[in-house]
């Protein structure tokens, strides 16, 4: 599985699927971050372990 984690300019983040489906908001991109390892550690080496981090959102959009 490949997933994205989107940082908002209020510096919270979200993770989600490559073709945007929302798993879930977290208070940094950290926490998002460490959930994702944990997950994939759980998942006993079934899943490819990829993430990309997208950068903050610019406000005026």
């Amino acid at each position: 599985m490949y997933c994205l984690i989107k940082e908002w300019p209020n510096k919270m983040a979200t993770l989600m699927t490559e073709d945007g489906v929302v798993l879930w908001t977290f208070s940094d991109v950290e926490e998002a971050r460490k959930v994702w390892q944990d997950w994939c550690s759980l998942q006993n080496g079934r899943i490819a372990n990829q993430i990309n981090y997208l950068s903050k959102s610019d406000p005026s959009t």
